[in-house]
């Protein structure tokens, strides 16, 4: 039975945010890479994949306790309320990550030898180590990898292999990207 404080615009409120989890979930099972033999891989890492699931699994738990459990507390108004935005909270940084994760996979950002191929806007670009220009740090602390044609590769640094691939290109290029 349903909490006497969960009232249809928290609970559309809730609903929302899972959906939205939900949504997110899908597109992640729907982006995948392409398995080309040979290549190194840069992807989701573990860290990805816990920011998504744990705080869906948190905003999970606290949506079974706001709309199922409550409190008998003198200040339960308040905790409901608290609880309520943990919820949301919870609920869009899960949202948030899995459309990360899917937008990692999506990018399929990989290298063999100096070769250097990702997805960007629906088109394949491919680059070599040995046209690298120069790199800058982005305020949101990715990587902007610029090639001397102009393109950029926005590489997220605790993605998996990212750093491997820093290292090969420091190493190819003769200069430190770090």
């Amino acid at each position: 039975m349903l909490q006497d404080h969960v009232t249809p615009l928290p609970l559309a409120l809730v609903a929302a945010v899972h959906v939205a989890c939900l949504i997110a979930s899908v597109a992640v099972l729907r982006a995948e890479p392409s398995r080309a033999s040979g290549w190194r891989v840069v992807g989701p890492s573990g860290m990805h994949w816990f920011a998504f699931l744990g705080c869906w699994a948190l905003a999970v738990l606290i949506s079974w306790v706001w709309l199922f459990v409550g409190s008998a507390r003198n200040d339960a108004e308040v905790q409901m309320r608290y609880a309520l935005g943990l919820v949301l909270a919870f609920g869009a940084g899960a949202a948030w990550s899995g459309f990360y994760i899917a937008q990692l996979r999506r990018m399929d950002l990989r290298w063999r030898g100096s070769a250097i191929q990702w997805r960007e806007r629906g088109r394949d670009v491919a680059q070599d180590m040995g046209d690298f220009d120069a790199f800058r740090r982005a305020f949101s602390g990715a990587f902007h990898v610029r090639f001397r044609d102009g393109a950029i590769l926005k590489l997220d640094p605790y993605a998996g292999n990212a750093e491997e691939l820093m290292v090969v290109l420091s190493e190819r290029t003769g200069r430190s990207v770090e």
